[in-house]
């Protein structure tokens, strides 16, 4: 079987393994059979200790649900983590790691199945429906499916992290990450990480989880150290205006591009008389009159405006003729 062994994968464990309950042995990578087949992760009850399944930091809801063996498969939020035949590949490795260790699992319910997903993935509902199984929500982002040989749930961050408001699991999902101690421990398991592994960023996920780092950060920090150019960079014109005052939108733009598109009465508007009528030759400004003071005007100045003006002012008293 091909090993999926990627920074979330990693990420996810250490998770897991700091915010489990006492009474929890989590490993990692656990070998099933002789084969090198291998689940994300194997939660065991330890022998003897007191149920403490309230403690729990993480999946909160989950642990009560446990036998005493869990068998856990984690996919990523990156598209396209849950391949088809996934679902029963986690049955699979029930089946395996049952016929390894017969005697400690005497009762039925003594093994159980995890799967933990972002999201319900329509692959997810294929492999579902390609075997007859159904899946059975139990609320807070916790859901059970039916038909398979062994209890199997399935935790759903996108859900889970909301009902359960648990920011650490926020990062292990299609949610945005939030400033805060979930984002410094990711940060500082990140960082540990590359001492133990300096080529982290080139694992699997690297960039994705980079990118909930980046989602955490502040506004100010995220924008530091940017051109405006880069700032705006694929923002629709709506989106880069939205929020400025009208002078602030106008503000560069040339003349000819303000008015562009404005009615003459549009442009107009507010301006007194003589703003009105400033700039334009004294044969404009008469053109500019009304019928009834140009009825007024002596013949004989009329006859000193050029021809073209003269010509048009006619038309003027004639269009008003009773």
């Amino acid at each position: 079987m091909e090993l999926r062994f990627d920074l979330w994968h990693l990420a996810f464990v250490s998770l897991v393994a700091g915010r489990a309950p006492p009474n929890f042995e989590v490993l990692s990578e656990v070998r099933l059979t002789i084969e090198p087949q291998r689940a994300d992760l194997l939660l065991l009850r330890r022998v003897g200790a007191e149920r403490k399944d309230d403690q729990a930091l993480v999946l909160r809801a989950l642990w009560a649900r446990l036998g005493r063996v869990a068998i856990v498969e984690y996919k990523s939020p990156v598209e396209s983590s849950f391949r088809p035949g996934d679902l029963v590949r986690l049955v699979t490795y029930g089946g395996l790691y049952e016929t390894a260790h017969l005697d400690e699992l005497p009762a039925p319910g003594d093994l159980t199945l995890v799967l933990v997903v972002a999201s319900v993935t329509p692959t997810l509902r294929q492999d579902l429906a390609r075997k007859g199984w159904t899946l059975s929500p139990l609320g807070g982002g916790y859901a059970r499916i039916d038909g398979p040989m062994y209890t199997t749930y399935v935790a759903i961050t996108d859900e889970v992290t909301d009902a359960e408001r648990d920011d650490y699991l926020r990062l292990f999902s299609h949610r945005t990450a939030q400033p805060g101690e979930a984002a410094r421990w990711l940060k500082q398991w990140m960082r540990d990480t590359r001492m133990k592994q300096p080529d982290i960023e080139e694992l699997p996920g690297y960039e994705e989880m980079f990118q909930k780092l980046v989602e955490a950060m502040p506004v100010e920090k995220r924008l530091a150290g940017l051109a405006p150019e880069q700032r705006l960079a694929g923002l629709a014109p709506e989106q880069r205006l939205a929020g400025l005052a009208p002078e602030q939108r106008l503000a560069g733009l040339a003349p000819e591009q303000r008015l562009a598109g404005l009615a003459p009465e549009q442009r107009l508007a507010g301006l007194a008389p003589e703003q009105r009528l400033a700039g334009l030759a004294p044969e404009q400004v008469i053109l500019a009159l009304p019928v009834e003071v140009l009825r007024m005007l002596p013949e004989e100045h009329l006859q000193s405006l050029p021809p073209d003006v003269q010509e048009t002012i006619k038309k003027r008293l004639r269009g008003t003729a009773h």
